[in-house]
């Protein structure tokens, strides 16, 4: 009923905004509409797992502009962190060549990880394309000595890897061109260009931003597009852009940053399919609609050569596993190097993230939340303190006191439930949440654990679910107990 309500208010916000700008509506627009999106959006609730790849020509300073270091900002932000000139910034482009670049080789490792989606930076707030476009020469085929188009090359490797493809477009933010002060922001070009007006941004999303859309849109086909807007739009340039979208390329996912980074969002159906919550967040309960979370491996999405801050492999794990026990696609990001190569700390996390996935993927792909998403110490330190995480690559919680085997998330796909242990219980485990005081209308007829051929013993009392644990760890890092209903 709680699902249905909310599916009734955001349509009733869709149609309410299809009204405000004179479209009719009718019942039979209103199935159409709700059909197109849920055909649009099949493949990637199934999903749960991508890749974003943020790369551009701030990987060559790669976090340090003139020796001085940004060691508490992303590295892609060094043009707007030091005020560095266009003039200069776009010398950069000079030595952007990237030969160890091979997409196959890109796609490969996201296959291998687990990843079923790439969305690659086609451009970022520096204003270069890393695309060709014929609306500048600001881009990676003409400004630099590589002179390939490297997104073409990756959208034709993924699709041969069976891979969906997507184009992240910082279409608000854009420091290469004038766009006036900027919102409550302030994170426009002011160094370059401080009398520039309002009027600036309207004709640079007129005659540039949205043309170029349309360029990915019918050069790449891309099925997600990626925006990472604030609000500079008005709502009109918002509905532009997203008429834009739905007339050339119906089948492509919008996210929320479209129009802002705001959230919670209201009536976010009205221009967009899922919700893109902060960077690295993860909201303490399931948020009622379909939604993501981009993350980094480090405290940066580009390259940094100074950050070697990495997350360990199981703390990827746990975020992949949290995030989709409320509902969530993780989107993981990776910062090539100028040279063109993923760095190899990323490489061999996502190798072993790869090796639980082989594993236990059923307990993660085309999963729907459970009645209740997880329990244990640091579930429950989550939802008291109506708690969001915010780490940038530090741990919020130490892994040795609160990830045991009492910690655990819970996913659910047909008759399955699947309880995910974040660690090994040293004997037995209490699933509190299936006991028959819990969830009385519930009959389990069955218990295994994914990756072991070991009986399962088990027990349901008033308590909780009592399971045993096998005699050897199928994987590392986390264990998955599949539970079958009658």
């Amino acid at each position: 009923m709680k699902r249905l309500f909310i599916v009734l208010y955001l349509l009733a916000g869709f149609f309410g905004c299809l009204f405000s700008h004179g479209i009719p509506v009718t019942f039979s627009s209103i199935k159409d509409i709700h059909k197109a999106r849920e055909q649009r959006i099949s493949w990637w609730r199934e999903a749960k797992f991508g890749m974003m790849i943020t790369w551009g020509l701030y990987s060559i300073p790669a976090g340090v502009w003139k020796n001085r270091a940004h060691p508490d900002n992303y590295a892609e932000w060094i043009m707007f962190d030091e005020k560095i000139p266009v003039q200069e910034y776009a010398r950069l482009a000079d030595g952007f060549n990237p030969v160890r670049f091979d997409a196959r080789s890109w796609a490969t490792i996201a296959k291998m990880a687990g990843m079923k989606y790439i969305v690659f930076m086609a451009k970022h707030h520096d204003g270069f394309s890393m695309f060709k476009s014929d609306l500048t020469d600001f881009d990676i085929v003409d400004a630099t000595p590589f002179k390939r188009d490297v997104t073409d090359e990756l959208a034709q490797a993924c699709r041969e890897a069976g891979l969906k493809f997507g184009c992240y477009y910082s279409v608000d933010r854009d420091w290469h061109r004038p766009q006036g002060p900027g919102n409550e922001y302030k994170q426009t070009n002011t160094w370059d260009f401080p009398k520039s007006t309002r009027a600036d941004f309207d004709k640079y999303f007129r005659d540039f931003a949205k043309p170029q859309v349309e360029e990915l849109l019918l050069n790449y086909k891309p099925d997600i597009l990626w925006f990472d807007g604030i609000g500079m739009k008005s709502d009109q340039q918002l509905q532009e852009l997203v008429s834009l979208i739905r007339k050339l390329r119906p089948e492509c996912l919008i996210n929320s940053r479209i129009k802002t980074c705001k959230i919670p969002l209201i009536d976010p159906s009205s221009y967009c399919d899922y919700v893109s919550v902060g960077d690295n967040e993860i909201p303490n309960s399931p948020p009622g609609f379909d939604w993501e979370t981009a993350g980094t491996m480090n405290s940066t999405y580009g390259y940094s050569r100074i950050d070697t801050n990495w997350l360990e492999t199981k703390e990827i794990i746990f975020r992949l596993v949290d995030t989709v026990s409320k509902g969530g696609n993780y989107l993981l990001s990776i910062g090539p190097t100028s040279e063109g190569t993923f760095p190899e700390p990323c490489v061999e996390r996502l190798m072993e993230v790869g090796k639980w996935m082989e594993i236990n993927g059923e307990a993660i792909y085309g999963t729907k939340v459970w009645q209740v998403c997880g329990e244990g110490p640091r579930y429950e330190k989550e939802a008291t303190k109506d708690y969001i995480k915010e780490t940038k690559g530090e741990e919020t919680i130490n892994p040795d006191v609160d990830r045991h085997g009492l910690d655990i998330r819970f996913t659910a796909k047909g008759n399955m439930i699947y309880a995910i242990c974040l660690g090994w219980p040293k004997s037995e485990l209490l699933v509190k949440s299936l006991g028959k005081k819990a969830m009385p209308n519930i009959e389990i007829i069955a218990v295994s654990i994914l990756g072991s051929k070991e009986e399962v013993r088990w027990q349901r009392d008033d308590e909780g679910l009592i399971l045993s644990s096998p005699e050897e760890k199928p994987c590392e890092y986390a264990f998955v107990y599949k539970i079958e209903l009658k």
